[in-house]
C-alpha cells in the first residue's frame, strides 16, 4: 500500500481515483449536519425538489432537521437539505436517512434497486470530508439474505452515506455505512425497502466490530421517523416498471386550436374551413408496418 495525497488528505489506500467511474458518480454529495460530515447521493425527485440518501448516523433521525449538501459536479455551493425520513438501530443493521433539498439539482438522480447486488460496483464520496474521490469495489461477501455487504478496499471516515452503484446498469445497490474487520461494509438498499415495508427493525444483529465512518450525530435515535412512506417515494427503479408512462393519444383528436389558427389566416382571403373539423375527426391514419424483429433498446435504466 502506498500513501497518496489529495487536497491535503493522506491515507493508505491504493485505488482512489479523482475520475468518476460512471454516470452515477455525478450524483455524489458531501453531507454535513452539525459536526458530522459524510457523503450521499441523489436518488429521486419529489414535488420539484431533489431527494438524497445518506446514513442516519451522519444526518440524524429527526424529520425537519436541516443540514447542508455540496454537489461537486454542479456549483459546489452549500444547499439546504432536511430529513424527511430515517431508520436507525444500534441492535440490528439499519442506518439510513432520506433528505429533501430545497432545490432541484441539475445532475443525475440515480434510483435504487431492490435486487441483490451482482457483478462489479463502484462508489464515490468524501473520505475525511475531502474529495470527491471514487473507488472500484470488489465484493468480499453478501450475507444475511442479501442485506449485508462487505467489500474491499476498506472504507474510512467521511465515506458514510456514499452510494454503491452497479457498473452494469448504474443503479444504486448499496449504502456504504461501516468498516468491518478490515473491509468496507454497508447495507444493500433492498434491506431498506424490507425494513420500512415491515415497519420493523428487521434484520440480523449488529456485529460489535461495525465501525461507523463519521462522527455519530448527537440527535440520532433508534426507530423509524417519517413524513411519508419510503416505499412510495419516486426513488425506486421498479416503480418505473410498475407504472409505465401513459400511451400516446390515438390518431385523430382535438384539432380545434389548429383549425382556429388556420381559419384566422384564411379569413383574410375569404376562405371557409368550417368543414375541416369533421374531416380531421374522421381521419384515422394507418399504423406503420412493424418489422419482423425489434432490436433491444440501448442504454441502462437510470432515472434522471
Amino acid at each position: 500500500m502506498k500513501v497518496e495525497e489529495y487536497e491535503g488528505l493522506e491515507f493508505t489506500e491504493a485505488n482512489y481515483s479523482q475520475q468518476p467511474f460512471g454516470p452515477s458518480s455525478r450524483s455524489c454529495a458531501k453531507v454535513v449536519f452539525g459536526s458530522s460530515c459524510g457523503s450521499g447521493s441523489l436518488v429521486g425527485v419529489r414535488n420539484g425538489k431533489s431527494l438524497l440518501l445518506t446514513n442516519a448516523h451522519v444526518a440524524g433521525t429527526r424529520p425537519g432537521t436541516e443540514g447542508r449538501c455540496w454537489f461537486p459536479f454542479w456549483d459546489n455551493q452549500p444547499k439546504t437539505a432536511r430529513i424527511i425520513m430515517s431508520g436507525y438501530s444500534n441492535r440490528v443493521q439499519m442506518d439510513w436517512a432520506v433528505l429533501e433539498l430545497d432545490v432541484l439539482v441539475p445532475l443525475p438522480h440515480v434510483k435504487l434497486s431492490r435486487e441483490a447486488p451482482d457483478g462489479k460496483h463502484y462508489t464515490g464520496g468524501y473520505p475525511r470530508c475531502k474529495g470527491p474521490v471514487f473507488q472500484e469495489l470488489t465484493t468480499h461477501k453478501i450475507t444475511n439474505n442479501g442485506t449485508f455487504w462487505m467489500w474491499s478496499p476498506n472504507s474510512i471516515g467521511g465515506q458514510s452515506g456514499s452510494g454503491v452503484h452497479s457498473f452494469s446498469d448504474n443503479l444504486q445497490k448499496g449504502l456504504l455505512t461501516w468498516s468491518a474487520s478490515g473491509y468496507g461494509a454497508g447495507q444493500t438498499v433492498r434491506s431498506i425497502w424490507f425494513q420500512y415495508a415491515n415497519k420493523a427493525e428487521v434484520g440480523f444483529p449488529r456485529s460489535p466490530d461495525l465501525i461507523e465512518l463519521s462522527e455519530v450525530n448527537s440527535e440520532v435515535e433508534n426507530g423509524f421517523f417519517a413524513e411519508a412512506d419510503i416505499t412510495d417515494l419516486p426513488i425506486w427503479a421498479h416503480l418505473d416498471n410498475d407504472n409505465p408512462p401513459p400511451p400516446p393519444p390515438p390518431p385523430g383528436g382535438d384539432y380545434s386550436d389548429l383549425i382556429a389558427r388556420v381559419q384566422s389566416v384564411l379569413d383574410k382571403v375569404g376562405k371557409d374551413l368550417s368543414h375541416l373539423s369533421d374531416l380531421l375527426k374522421d381521419y384515422q391514419p394507418s399504423a406503420p408496418s412493424k418489422p419482423e424483429t425489434q432490436p433491444p433498446a440501448d442504454g441502462g435504466t437510470f432515472g434522471l
